[in-house]
């Protein structure tokens, strides 16, 4: 295979030009790749089958029922946040307990240390709005927006086309443990062009009207009691603008 021109696009897919993602890291994306092949996947697809049987209804009425703000029909994006959300978020009515919670009790024990210790760290990851400072070999360059103390982190993507996010863009993901990274099912959700300043802005609104009408807590654990809050702000964005589906 021919090697691509400096202006061609990445074979790596992620929609940018060559010069601006893998050239001159073709070995760290490829070796990461290989073990994300090996050893991330294997058990990411065990806990996607466990949430999804657990819960034993399609994708598609999932969506329905627990995103009603979605106007479009369920595409990759949507269905890997559907995923996303039953893995980490949904209680399974047989067991009182999260998907991954269960997962870990039921599988860990049989896992290697090094699988569990990574799977263990799932457990605690939570859905944040972050800055992109760039991308680079399949890697986005992620920043915290809302934790002041919170440091960057390189997050590759599940999902095709996670590339084309703009450098300075918010996003909302769950970034997993992925051995010397990070990983996030699918792309992360986009905010339609908005600023990072404007999309903190609502979520911190979205915070303080929790207070008022439920109960004082962090903006952190708002965003643990409410996992879908940053997919409404999305939906709202997309509406504004006329993108119909979060993330698209």
């Amino acid at each position: 295979m021919n090697k691509p021109g400096r202006n061609d696009q990445c074979p790596c897919g992620s929609g940018r030009k060559y010069k601006r993602c893998c050239l001159g890291r073709e070995v760290e994306h490829d070796r990461f790749a290989e073990a994300l092949e090996r050893r991330v996947l294997p058990r990411l697809s065990q806990l996607a089958r466990f949430a999804e049987t657990a819960v034993g209804v399609p994708l598609d009425v999932v969506a329905r029922n627990e995103f009603p703000f979605w106007r479009a029909p369920l595409d990759e994006a949507a269905a890997a946040r559907v995923v996303d959300h039953l893995m980490f978020d949904v209680r399974l009515e047989h067991y009182g307990r999260t998907a991954i919670d269960q997962f870990v009790m039921e599988r860990g024990p049989a896992f290697d240390p090094v699988d569990r210790a990574m799977v263990e760290a799932w457990r605690s990851a939570r859905r944040l709005l972050y800055r992109v400072d760039g991308w680079s070999a399949g890697f986005l360059q992620c920043t915290p927006v809302l934790e002041e103390s919170g440091a960057s982190i390189d997050v590759w993507p599940l999902g095709r086309g996670a590339g084309v996010v703009a450098d300075g863009a918010p996003v909302a993901l769950r970034a997993l443990v992925g051995l010397d990274a990070h990983i996030c099912l699918g792309r992360p959700v986009t905010f339609a062009g908005r600023s990072v300043e404007e999309v903190a802005q609502a979520v911190k609104r979205r915070h303080l009207d929790f207070v008022r009408s439920k109960r004082i807590v962090s903006i952190d654990e708002f965003l643990r009691l409410e996992p879908k809050a940053l997919d409404e702000e999305a939906a709202v964005s997309s509406r504004e603008s006329s993108i119909i589906v979060p993330g698209a």
